[in-house]
Parts: C-alpha cells; sequence; structure tokens
C-alpha cells in the first residue's frame, strides 16, 4: 500500500507555495512520482512538527444508529488519510460486517475484539499492521458473540477499554474505531472511552432520527459521567444537490443540542463504492474526486490542521 501525498497537498494546507514547502523539506525523504513530488507520511510529519504542529491524541469513535450512513467508508478513507498526513494511526473494527477490515488487503488474521474480551488473545497479537504509518485491529464474524461475552463478564465500564488499550496506546496518535449501527452495551463502553465522537447522518428522515436517538444515548451517559471531556461531531453523507429534502435537512439543525456540525459535507460519490471492491482508499484509485476532496477536508478536521495552518495562525 503506498502512501504519499504530493508536495502540493501538503502546501495547500500550510499555505504556501510548493517552492516554499520544497525548502522545508531539506534532506528528508521524497521522491518523484509522475510528474509531482510525492512525500512519505514520515516527511509530512517533519514538515508539520518543524511549524510547531503538534500531532493529538485521540481517540474517534464512527457511530451511526442508521445503518448506509457511510460509516465504515468515513471511517476507513478518514483513518487513510490521516496516516498520509503523518499521524500514527490505528483502526479498530467492531463491526462483524467487517466493512472496514474488507477494505485493506490484509494477510490472513486469528484474533479479533472479541477474542480479547475472553482473554484468548492480547491486543498485540491481535493488531495487523497495514503501512508503516496505519495498522488495524480486523474483523470478523467472531465479533457476533461480543455483546454475549460482556454480559457475562465483570467489568468497570470506565476503564474497559481503557485497560485492553493500555499497553499499545502510546504507538499511536489517533485510534478509530468503526461500530456497528447499534445502540448496545458495547457502543456505551467505546462512548466512555472516545474522546471524539463523530455521527456520519444522511440527509433524510431515518438518518437524522437516529442520529438524534444517538444523541440522546449520548446526554445519558454524559449524566452519568459528568467530566467526560468529548466532542461530538456530526458529518452529513451521501449529500445529493438534486434531491430536495438533501438541502432541507442540512440547513436545518435542530433537535441536535450541542453538537457540532462539520464544516464538510460528504457527497454522494461511486468513488466510494469502487474503492471499496477494489480494497483501496479512495486517495489510491482516483486522483481527482468528490469523495476525495471531501474525506481529505474530514480528515484535516479530525486533526486539527485546518485550525492550526491558517491565514492569521501558524504559517
Amino acid at each position: 500500500m503506498e502512501k504519499s501525498v504530493t508536495l502540493r497537498e501538503v502546501s495547500s494546507i500550510l499555505q504556501m507555495t510548493p517552492q516554499g514547502t520544497g525548502k522545508l523539506i531539506k534532506n528528508q525523504e521524497s521522491y518523484i512520482k509522475g510528474n509531482a513530488r510525492s512525500l512519505p507520511p514520515q516527511t509530512v510529519r517533519g514538515i508539520f512538527e518543524a511549524r510547531g504542529f503538534k500531532y493529538p491524541q485521540k481517540n474517534i469513535m464512527f457511530h451511526a444508529v442508521k445503518g448506509g450512513s457511510s460509516k465504515s467508508s468515513l471511517a476507513y478513507n478518514s483513518a487513510y488519510r490521516i496516516s498520509q498526513l503523518g499521524a500514527r494511526v490505528l483502526i479498530v473494527d467492531l463491526d462483524k460486517q467487517a466493512n472496514a477490515t474488507r477494505s485493506f488487503e490484509l494477510p490472513v488474521f486469528e484474533n479479533v475484539f472479541v477474542d480479547l474480551i475472553t482473554g484468548k488473545a492480547e491486543i498485540a497479537d491481535a493488531i495487523v499492521p497495514v503501512s508503516p504509518f496505519l495498522d488495524i485491529l480486523p474483523s470478523s464474524f467472531k465479533n457476533a458473540r461480543m455483546e454475549l461475552e460482556l454480559i457475562n463478564k465483570q467489568h468497570n465500564p470506565r476503564h474497559f477499554y481503557q485497560r485492553i488499550f493500555q499497553s499499545v496506546r502510546n504507538n499511536y496518535d489517533i485510534v478509530i474505531f468503526d461500530l456497528p449501527p447499534d445502540l448496545n452495551h458495547n457502543s456505551y463502553l467505546c462512548s466512555i472511552y472516545a474522546t471524539t465522537i463523530c455521527i456520519p447522518t444522511n440527509p433524510d428522515e431515518y438518518s437524522v432520527s437516529g442520529t438524534k436517538m444517538t444523541l440522546e444515548s449520548l446526554e445519558g451517559l454524559k449524566e452519568q459521567y459528568p467530566d467526560l471531556e468529548q466532542e461530538i461531531l456530526i458529518v452529513w453523507s451521501k449529500y445529493d444537490a438534486r434531491e430536495r429534502n438533501s438541502f432541507h435537512y442540512i440547513t436545518d439543525a435542530s433537535g441536535m443540542g450541542t453538537a457540532k456540525v462539520m464544516p464538510v459535507v460528504i457527497r454522494s460519490d461511486a468513488t466510494f463504492k469502487n474503492a471499496q471492491a477494489e480494497r483501496k482508499s479512495v486517495f489510491e484509485i482516483s486522483k481527482k474526486s468528490n469523495a476525495r476532496e471531501d474525506v481529505d477536508i474530514l480528515a484535516q478536521e479530525l486533526l486539527g490542521l485546518r485550525d492550526f495552518f491558517t491565514i492569521t495562525g501558524n504559517t
């Protein structure tokens, strides 16, 4: 899996000219791909850190009660893009359908999250390397037993996920969780551990109702654990300007409470399905597409790059 970004893309983030960004590279690794100069993740990280950017440590949970909201597509493609941008990323697939897992070309694996719950495996034995800056804890239908195992096991909800991940957590800047479209005990436990909860929402009645249900459950969690510090983000997905309801729901944010609506709309694009069919990211199969452009903005927002590198900021 090739994971590089072009010098021009990094220059755009820095709001500098490619010539000016080129001077920052000095002796760091880069190579020519086609007509463009490309930078691997470690070079991108070096450039951003040299400009004062500090990679955050976040546990990002992608969750939506309604299926078909592009949850897995956004989790996987965001993880890929964030790792391209120099962050060390672990994606944790908790959905027994394993859509995120099937998006990668992985070697044969044995252990999934339910094996960590039962004690059959340690987390280090379950993580599969994908590329130097991207690992995955894969999923399979074995995770269908997860709820049953959780019910039969005594645990402290506040520290359950922390205990599982503590031995590897400092190896990563970002851990991304892809959850199934359920409100159950595992989503409750993961919500406690998450620092950021991203809720992909389609601009239609059923998806919006599911998002409101998710937000209500998070409000109950906050009442139970008032010291939890979390950001709750709504990202509109599958937007189609030809559909009248799309604009209606996006412009009406009533009932969303204190959740922040992200400043990016994920447009409908066949590139998502085509990429998954090829077991690639949208950044690998297309040089230019709505999917690529929108996920890039989403990834930068989740990392905090767009807020940091502004005309009035730190460039």
